[in-house]
């Protein structure tokens, strides 16, 4: 169903929501008082631009918050978007608002702004949301890539297999044959920077990168099958960069790996001292070679590049990797670099950025569809969605579907459990699926389940 969508804000994250949302059909308008900013979206977005500030009311009116069903305020200024928020929520009181709030001060408990009380219904933290993300990708050192469904029980992993694993050379439909309940289910494959949604008939080859839906229990059981012996284990990682990511980071792992966070700028270290006492911290240059390697940087399991200069943190991921490092993730400001940098051998590419735009997408709902997540750097988008009581795909197995080309159902979410799917699996009323699709195949699977 289309929606009538206001976005403040047309830096990277306002920029791909409007970009994806209007991709889908919805009626979008997006507001930035920068001109350079303005000036690309009108070259490339179809949506309503405007030039100015998006907290001043007559913005917001020429906009047409009024007649809106979301508005979605994403600058880089806090300020900026809780005051827009606020208007909007007094300009059209039935809209749904969400915002893009970064600094702690406004979500610890007994604030004195009640973000929630203003009209602002969710808020969604960059920072914790990357920092989040970072630490799944450590404690599951063996993935690139994951996402969690219905409370961290199913998981999407992306990784590349071992080439003397035992799915090497084989079809998907000769892996089903010889393994009577296969533990995952491939919904995507990354070979040479093209996309494949697989069938049966596709066989698996060196350096694929795939991307598997597994129930957490059988998480090991599908790592052995793809060549890991064992699921990697990380004691020491190295984090640079003690910015506020960097710094949450830190926290989120401290309690279980040997920590140390390097940065050249002192007020950062500060800062860092304050809040994380029983964390190592030294004052260095990531880009310095002779530093990294009199920190011997090849006896890390881990380093997580976290610096507010993309450059630098290629730079000392890739030497780190040459190293010998096994585990080597880099933050990347902008989701259009994320192809490039994974051609270069990284384990693990975050964009604090997309990450961002992916929490939104989460809460802008459409129809009976309950999220919505692009993949990092391939052509295909993941959605969770529930079928409609006359829906033709209620209470049909799978294999019996007329499923649209390119998209492939990944995991079905029960009341009662959950379930990889398979060709015997049935979709009921009650359940949500996982889908798997390219973009240009969303519309088509929402179709089927309407």
């Amino acid at each position: 169903m289309k929606k009538k969508i206001v976005i403040v804000g047309a830096g990277s994250v306002g920029f791909y929501l409007a970009k994806t949302l209007a991709e889908q059909g919805n009626d979008i308008s997006i507001i930035d008082a920068d001109a350079e900013k303005v000036l690309r979206a009108k070259q490339e977005l179809d949506a309503l631009v405007i030039e100015g500030n998006g907290a001043q009311s007559n913005i917001l009116v020429e906009a047409q918050v009024e007649s809106a069903d979301l508005f979605l305020a994403v600058t880089r200024i806090d300020e900026i978007n809780i005051v827009a928020s606020m208007k909007a929520k007094k300009l059209n009181p039935e809209a749904k608002i969400l915002a893009r709030v970064r600094s702690g001060d406004y979500q610890k408990k007994g604030a004195l702004l009640d973000l929630k009380e203003l009209g602002i219904e969710r808020v969604i933290n960059p920072e914790q949301i990357a920092a989040r993300e970072i630490q799944h990708l450590v404690q599951h050192a063996t993935a690139q890539e994951i996402m969690t469904y219905s409370h961290n029980k199913v998981y999407m992993v992306a990784l590349t297999p071992t080439n003397d694993c035992a799915l090497m050379h084989k079809s998907l439909r000769e892996l089903g044959a010889k393994y009577d309940s296969l533990p995952f289910r491939t919904v995507a494959i990354d070979r040479d920077g093209e996309t494949i949604i697989p069938g049966g008939d596709h066989v698996f080859q060196p350096a694929d990168k795939i991307f598997v839906v597994c129930l957490k229990e059988k998480l090991a059981e599908m790592y052995r099958l793809c060549g890991f012996k064992q699921e990697k284990q990380i004691k020491t990682v190295m984090i640079m960069g003690a910015g506020k990511l960097g710094r949450l980071v830190a926290a989120n792992l401290k309690d279980q790996f040997n920590i140390r966070l390097v940065d050249h700028r002192k007020d950062k270290l500060q800062k860092a001292a304050q809040e994380l006492p029983d964390v190592l911290l030294l004052h260095a240059d990531g880009m310095d070679v002779d530093f990294l390697e009199s920190e011997g940087i090849g006896d890390f399991d881990a380093l997580i590049t976290l610096t507010d200069d993309e450059a630098s943190n290629l730079f000392a991921g890739l030497i780190a990797k040459r190293k010998g490092v096994d585990k080597v993730i880099v933050h990347i400001n902008s989701p259009d670099y994320i192809p490039l940098v994974k051609g270069l051998g990284l384990n693990s590419v975050v964009s604090k950025n997309l990450s961002t735009v992916d929490a939104f997408m989460r809460y802008v709902v459409r129809g009976r569809v309950h999220s919505v997540m692009m993949l990092e750097g391939i052509d295909t988008e993941v959605i969770e969605l529930s079928p409609a009581p006359n829906s033709k795909i209620v209470g049909v197995p799978m294999k019996d579907v007329d499923f649209p080309p390119d998209a492939v159902v990944g995991g079905i979410i029960r009341p009662d459990g959950e379930e990889i799917a398979s060709g015997s699996s049935v979709i009921n009323l009650g359940d949500r699926a996982i889908v798997f699709a390219r973009a240009s195949r969303v519309s088509d699977v929402e179709e089927l389940f309407n």
